[in-house]
């Protein structure tokens, strides 16, 4: 299975969930009987060919224009799953790091950036950069789009004492059960070197308004031809 845009790493300086439609991530699909479970281990994983895997030099640093292919940046491999009939988007992040960043409570972290746009609306992301930022103003509009057409999480790597990610938006329903989980392996301590596996589970949705899940609208995965997800 492949999408483009509908499953984008990247953070978004031009806050658009399409900002990479040259690009195609390969998502595998599981058979029904070898979901992964969400406990850290990689065991499940192993079905996945190598040309699912998604490394360093397909993402890009804080500022969306370069590649993480430096030696000072963590190596990193990212493969994605799906199960037919789910929902749900399946993620296995691991990483090797000399200096792991992550002894703050706050936001401060070492970080995995995750959009997705399930529908491929291809909007803006962030209230700043809607159309009816003047007419409705900052909050209004923050509340009404931020999150809602597409979902942006940031991934604490890993988390300590907090919540495994930040939900870019106010719809902080998105990143619990029954529409999220997530599971760390590692053992160094802030400051040193390491290796660290997360797996997790998402939901992409159509619509995840600031209301809550009940009128939240889920988007339908399903498997489509490599030609349909080419660039515009």
């Amino acid at each position: 299975m492949a999408f483009m845009g509908g499953c984008v790493f990247l953070n978004c300086p031009q806050a658009r969930a399409l900002d990479r439609t040259n690009v195609v991530f390969k998502i595998f699909q599981f058979p029904a009987d070898k979901i992964p479970t969400i406990d850290g281990q990689t065991n499940d994983w192993n079905i996945v060919p190598e040309s699912y895997v998604i490394g360093s030099d397909q993402l890009v640093d804080d500022n969306g224009k370069h590649q993480l292919s430096d030696a000072s940046s963590p190596k990193i491999r990212v493969k994605v799953g799906w199960v037919k009939g789910l929902n749900r988007l399946y993620f296995l992040y691991e990483a090797d790091d000399d200096y792991w960043d992550f002894a703050q409570p706050d936001l401060h972290n070492d970080t995995f950036e995750l959009v997705v746009d399930g529908d491929l609306s291809g909007g803006p992301l962030i209230e700043k950069f809607s159309p009816a930022r003047d007419i409705l103003g900052q909050w209004e509009t923050y509340f009404t789009l931020q999150g809602t057409p597409a979902q942006n999480y940031h991934i604490f790597t890993p988390a300590d004492g907090k919540d495994w990610c930040m939900a870019w938006g106010p719809a902080q329903w998105l990143k619990e059960l029954p529409y999220a989980n997530a599971a760390y392996n590692y053992n160094f301590k802030p400051g040193q070197p390491g290796h660290l596996v997360l797996e997790f589970w998402i939901t992409p949705f159509d619509y995840a308004g600031a209301e809550g899940p009940q009128r939240a609208v889920e988007s339908v995965l399903k498997k489509i031809k490599l030609s349909v997800c080419r660039s515009r």
